[in-house]
């Protein structure tokens, strides 16, 4: 009678621990409005970029200039005024600057790639990657010149972007993911394109 009781008690314990880790599915509905809120959030990095356009990024330049005095990490405005600001010769104009202009488009275009992945679900993973990294420069550079938890949702929404494969429905992902896994079979770059899907 204990042999049998410990056996259920095993074997209780099996079936929780499998239940715990059972995969969360979403069902079609989430997925649906989890594709809408990527193109959301795609649309608001597309909308950002109209005001520091090519080809002197002039509405960038007082954002870094900003970010080089109240960073929140020690260290982080030196690198700026070495990089994006070396050169400058007025706090106010690029004037001078001799590697802003080529950072800034740096900038722009990786926020070009992002609103085009995000809108599009082209590479959603990547797109939301890049989203999260450019997220983060943006909350310890600008979080304590304005609403801190705004910087800090961004990086969130961005993440939970990478998390969820969201591209997978009103996006380009979802007729490549089923193509990139079949190829990842035999190809190893198609196997690690797969994941950005």
């Amino acid at each position: 009678m204990g042999a049998s009781s410990t056996k259920d008690q095993h074997a209780t314990a099996t079936l929780e621990g499998r239940a715990s880790a059972a995969p969360v599915t979403l069902g079609e509905r989430s997925l649906l409005a989890l594709a809408i809120f990527r193109i959301f959030v795609g649309y608001l990095w597309f909308q950002q970029l109209f005001w520091k356009l090519p080809p002197d990024f002039r509405g960038l330049y007082g954002y870094i200039v900003s970010e080089s005095q109240h960073t929140i990490i020690p260290g982080y405005g030196y690198i700026l005024q070495h990089t994006f600001l070396a050169g400058c010769t007025s706090m106010s104009t690029p004037a001078g600057c001799t590697a802003f202009v080529p950072l800034a488009a740096g900038v722009w275009v990786a926020e070009l790639l992002v609103a085009i992945s995000l809108m599009f679900g082209l590479f959603t993973r990547f797109g939301a990657i890049l989203a999260t990294i450019l997220s983060l420069q943006l909350y310890v550079g600008l979080a304590y010149t304005g609403w801190i938890w705004i910087y800090g949702q961004m990086v969130l929404l961005a993440l939970v972007l990478v998390a969820v494969p969201a591209g997978r429905r009103l996006g380009v992902d979802q007729w490549l993911a089923p193509r990139l896994q079949a190829a990842g079979q035999h190809h190893r770059i198609a196997r690690i394109a797969s994941w950005f899907v």
